[in-house]
């Protein structure tokens, strides 16, 4: 789950249990720290492509997820360190006995369009999030909640079916942007709309306001004024959507853009040498990986899906593409984390070993060199969403190999919103991608790998499960890993699941990337988390 600008490191299960804040909370008190000399000014940013709703837990992308974390607020919010801190709860407390959370709500908090915020909302977000005909993509991550119910204006319960020891960090509390109920009159119906206005039009009660959407050009924000911890220091924030990395690098240096998020290895020589700009690097909680449906017939084979592991080079989509700035894959856990299992290794790039696999497989080499088995030939397509020219990459060094080994392999960039819609519907056969938002505590992956979160095309449920994982241990693991209050348990739970992951082969894990962001040099107040790129996005400043 990729959390609103949330950190996480390791807590304690009883520093989360109860947490207030004494002092202001009306809506536009300045936030600590607060200088009015900073205020002003705005920043261009870059997509590689549109977003593609603003509502949240319906889409899974980055492009959406970015902007809509400017925009909207949990519950529960996250600082740099990992601390749960108040957010549009002031506080809370958990009964363990009757396993329920009772959240006091921030007072004087207004939505962009001017209503009130109550715990009317609060009750009618995460109605619609775990209602059974939700397409909330990320259902599985609120699968613990039994109910919840308004217990005044400002305050609310949240009933658990059991305990979740991430509820507050990385769960529901931390991770459920608020909606605003008066924009979904008819529940769970308007939620789901196909042509949702409010998927173009998003109200909020963030640091930044919805003004403009242009289709394949930009979005546009505006500062929210009225903010209650202050008005963010930027008045405008402007994504312009490039075709590529390299389109993006180069409109920094042309100063025509303010910020990178990831610069391509490839030219952040350029970046540095120029004055004008300056660069911070950083380890993003994500993992990158080439992926395909396990419930396709092909890949329901252990030995093809060993096989395409053996077929990846891994050191050279690192030393060659990412330029050694990456870590080598082995699995979904990022490598400075200690749920990441290090008896695990990379599967060793080995074409021989592919090809043995393969013909174990019953998929022969043919008279014209193409693998066939019951007289169907094995024929791939990698694909990658366009403009990510690092994907790109690795989709053709990959197929390049697979011929190799007597596969016919294509390879084919897809627009953005096409391309998710195919990996959704399990209709891409191999597919170059990543999935990222964590960090030591926040590290949860049962939305990623459960079998209840595989997309249910018959009912019209999303799930983000969509290389379609289906083993019972990984079921179980998951499960004991949320009501797990151990930490050190949890992590052996998770160096488990690793294992069972890298040896079932249910994708080919490439690497993690060191991440290079580039900015104009006058850009101050930027903090990058391993969890968001845009952590402290309302302390950004120009330097007057």
């Amino acid at each position: 789950m990729k959390n609103l600008m949330n950190r996480i490191t390791a807590i304690s299960l009883a520093a989360v249990l109860l947490f207030s804040v004494l002092g202001a909370t009306s809506a536009a008190a300045a936030r600590k720290g607060f200088d009015p000399n900073k205020v002003g000014g705005k920043i261009v940013l870059t997509s590689f492509s549109d977003p593609v709703i603003f509502i949240w837990n319906r889409a899974s992308d980055s492009a959406s997820i970015d902007l809509m974390g400017m925009m909207f607020e949990s519950l529960v919010k996250s600082d740099f360190n990992g601390q749960p801190i108040p957010g549009l709860a002031t506080s809370w407390k958990f009964d363990k006995p009757s396993l329920t959370y009772t959240f006091n709500l921030r007072k004087g908090v207004k939505w962009h369009d001017g209503k009130p915020f109550t715990s009317k909302d609060v009750k009618a977000t995460f109605d619609m999030y775990i209602d059974p005909d939700s397409v909330n993509t990320y259902k599985t991550d609120y699968e613990s909640i039994q109910s919840v119910t308004i217990v005044d204006d400002y305050t609310v319960k949240f009933k658990l079916k059991e305990n979740n020891v991430f509820f507050l960090t990385g769960g529901p509390a931390s991770a459920g942007a608020i909606l605003p109920a008066h924009h979904f009159p008819n529940g769970v119906k308007d939620y789901n709309a196909k042509n949702s206005k409010f998927g173009r039009n998003p109200i909020g009660t963030g640091p930044f306001k919805f003004k403009e959407w242009k289709t394949a050009e930009r979005v546009v924000l505006v500062a929210n004024k009225d903010w209650w911890d202050g008005r963010p220091y930027l008045d405008e924030i402007v994504t312009r959507i490039l075709p590529d990395a390299n389109v993006e690098a180069l409109n920094l240096i042309k100063g025509d853009v303010d910020f990178v998020e990831k610069l391509n290895p490839r030219t952040l020589s350029e970046v540095a040498k120029n004055k004008n700009l300056k660069t911070i690097t950083y380890d993003e909680g994500r993992f990158d990986y080439v992926g395909w449906n396990n419930k396709n017939p092909i890949f329901a084979d252990k030995k093809v899906r060993q096989a395409m592991n053996y077929a990846l080079d891994r050191q050279a989509i690192v030393s060659k593409i990412y330029l050694g700035k990456a870590y080598l894959g082995t699995g979904p856990m990022h490598p400075t984390l200690p749920q990441e299992n290090k008896n695990v290794k990379p599967y060793p790039y080995d074409l021989k070993k592919a090809a043995e696999l393969l013909d174990e497989a019953g998929w022969k080499k043919g008279s014209d060199g193409i693998r066939t088995k019951d007289g169907k030939k094995l024929e791939l397509e990698v694909t990658y969403n366009n403009g990510n020219t690092n994907r790109q990459k690795i989709a053709q060094v990959f197929a390049a190999d697979l011929k190799k080994l007597g596969i016919k392999a294509n390879v084919r960039g897809y627009e953005w919103s096409l391309y998710l819609d195919k990996y959704l519907k399990g209709e891409l056969d191999m597919f170059v991608l990543a999935w990222g938002g964590y960090d030591g505590a926040t590290l949860e992956h049962k939305g990623f790998f459960h079998s209840s979160a595989i997309p249910d095309l018959e009912k019209g449920t999303a799930g983000n499960n969509r290389m379609r994982v289906d083993y019972p241990k990984v079921d179980k693991i998951l499960e004991d890993y949320l009501t797990e209050e151990d930490a050190s348990k949890r992590i052996k739970l998770y160096q488990e699941l690793h294992a069972f992951l890298a040896e079932e082969a249910v994708a080919a894990f490439t690497h993690h990337p060191k991440n290079t962001a580039g900015m104009n040099k006058n850009l101050m107040g930027v903090k990058i988390s391993m969890a968001s790129s845009f952590f402290n996005i309302e302390d950004w400043y120009w330097k007057k």
